[in-house]
């Protein structure tokens, strides 16, 4: 392939041949998929968009004409193409076309702003960028230019749904595009990088995550597998872009003949009256979209009795959440754990006692290997904390950052998560905490470090600390704790949120709690007491 750094990343021939003697790998390129759905139902309805169905035949012709229309403009084989859409139908375009091309999928958040997605591009060394005209009220054509100077390989910048600017192309007139007769099939074989995925993890800069059709295929098999596939109809009020979004809601419904109902923006409201009018049967999502659902005027068990399933995670479970879920849905509810890395880890599952489903995360999914260990990599016996490891056909091939791999991974192939868990004699997980300060708000894991640095960089601030604390809506809200500079500006929430906004940084690593403290605790060598901070400022 290229020479784009993702690209020549591929799994050991050992793990190769591990996989494949267990029948866990090879599975096929994404668009492979849809030409295999494609010759068997052309008229199997596969997504339903502000109720108009679109077909497999649909889709197919989409992408055939997309992909012609980006290999035309010189975008092929190994080139990253970063695309920043919210749960919009032409992400699941994109994704077919970029790997019918062999281009490899990059999908972003669109809450990420100059910081991060400056960091990502050069990183990625991406050749182009797919973004909305406006969303949320925000200009991210505006932002696109700017990213421009900062990224020496980015020669395209695609505009979804408005008019683009100067030097910016329509993503419409490559979706307009003539199928080129001559349309080859994707080049990637079963163990290309075929995906980046980004991560903020627990350090200062994301990282990106490298993922083939058979780390990708394996999860959407293995979640398929527990869930259930028949007659099966999601609803879309998790991300697009997350790497749930696209395997589950995007690729998923392809792969294993089901149906995603897209819903944006979210909005409970309305998320409600799609469940009763399209007949939704799987209604999950992380803990802030079950609460709002839960909490919407006009809810009653009778508007969603067709709901059969709702699994819950991408942050914090409150197990009294999954006691109501299960309650007023009237439905099988489930937790599952999992990371970018390694998406479904572990799952509940029918059959499973209630008392399991509601206070721990599940068990190891099939071909996950978990385990817990000590600071030293010494296996912890059940019933003790530990670090998580993991292994598995799912599991993610390395970084971007070759760097990190060798930091992450064990020479056995497992992977140091930095989560912290029990598991109990008859393998079910309860995840207790982190080793490093991180913050899950809203499914998003934001480096506790990541802000301290921007803070840091406040003329007003002489010491910060920033902890997590636990937060009914949020999961986690994100709290500052900071030692003013003497004779500097008075600092509240308002000014911080300000100073955040100017810096260019997403809205979830912007503090919505602000403490001003004479000093910060600290411990014998000098190490801020997060511990302190938390039990003080904890409060609902």
């Amino acid at each position: 392939m290229s020479s784009v750094k993702a690209s020549g990343v591929r799994p050991s021939r050992q793990r190769i041949a591990a996989h494949e003697a267990r029948g866990e790998w090879p599975r096929p390129p994404l668009s492979t998929r849809l030409a295999n759905r494609l010759a068997g139902a052309p008229d199997l309805v596969n997504f339903t968009v502000d109720g108009a169905s679109i077909t497999v035949r649909d889709l197919a012709e989409r992408v055939a004409r997309l992909a012609s229309g980006l290999r035309r403009r010189g975008i092929g084989t190994g080139d990253v193409v970063s695309w920043q859409l919210p749960g919009w139908i032409e992400g699941v375009v994109l994704t077919f076309a970029l790997d019918r091309i062999g281009a490899i999928s990059n999908p972003l958040l669109p809450i990420l702003r100059e910081r991060e997605l400056s960091f990502i591009l050069r990183e990625a060394r991406s050749r182009a960028l797919v973004v909305p005209g406006s969303w949320r009220g925000f200009d991210h054509r505006e932002l696109a230019r700017t990213l421009c100077s900062g990224a020496p390989e980015l020669e395209h910048v695609f505009v979804a749904r408005a008019e683009p600017l100067p030097g910016q192309q329509a993503l419409d007139d490559a979706l307009g595009a003539a199928v080129d007769p001559g349309l080859p099939p994707s080049p990637f074989s079963a163990h290309d990088t075929s995906a980046v995925f980004y991560t903020s993890g627990t350090t200062s800069d994301p990282k990106g995550v490298l993922h083939t059709p058979s780390t990708l295929g394996s999860f959407m098999d293995i979640q398929q597998g527990l869930i259930g596939a028949a007659g099966r109809v999601s609803i879309l009020w998790f991300p697009l872009t997350h790497i749930g979004g696209i395997a589950a809601f995007a690729v998923g419904p392809v792969a294993h003949g089901t149906r995603t109902v897209f819903l944006e923006p979210f909005d409970a409201a309305r998320g409600l009256e799609l469940i009763e009018r399209e007949g939704v049967t799987s209604a999950g999502g992380p803990t802030p979209i079950l609460q709002a659902l839960l909490a919407t005027p006009g809810f009653t068990t009778e508007r969603v009795r067709s709901v059969e399933i709702a699994g819950i995670g991408a942050t914090d479970v409150p197990p009294d959440l999954v006691r109501a879920v299960r309650r007023q849905l009237d439905c099988f509810v489930y937790r599952s754990y999992g990371m970018t890395e390694c998406p479904m880890a572990t799952a509940g599952r029918r059959g499973d006692a209630e008392e399991a489903l509601v206070t721990t995360d599940g068990r190891a999914t099939p071909g996950v290997v978990l385990r817990v260990v000590d600071e030293a990599g010494r296996p912890r016996p059940p019933g003790c904390e530990g670090e998580v490891e993991l292994f598995g056909p799912q599991l993610c091939v390395g970084y971007i950052d070759a760097e990190r791999t060798r930091e992450a991974f064990r020479p056995d192939g497992f992977i140091r998560t930095g989560d912290l868990a029990v598991v109990d004699d008859a393998g079910f997980v309860r995840i207790t905490g982190r080793t490093k300060e991180v913050i899950l708000r809203k499914g998003e894991t934001l480096s506790a470090r990541a802000i301290e640095d921007d803070l840091h960089a406040h003329p007003g601030v002489a010491q910060v600390a920033v902890v997590g604390l636990p937060d009914a809506a949020s999961g986690e809200r994100v709290c500052a704790c900071i030692v003013a500079r003497p004779g500097g500006e008075a600092l509240d929430v308002t000014s911080i949120r300000r100073f955040m906004v100017g810096r260019g940084v997403m809205a979830q690593r912007i503090p919505e709690q602000v403490e001003i403290l004479d000093e910060l605790p600290r411990n014998a060598t000098g190490k801020v007491l997060k511990h302190e901070l938390r039990a003080r400022f904890g409060r609902p």
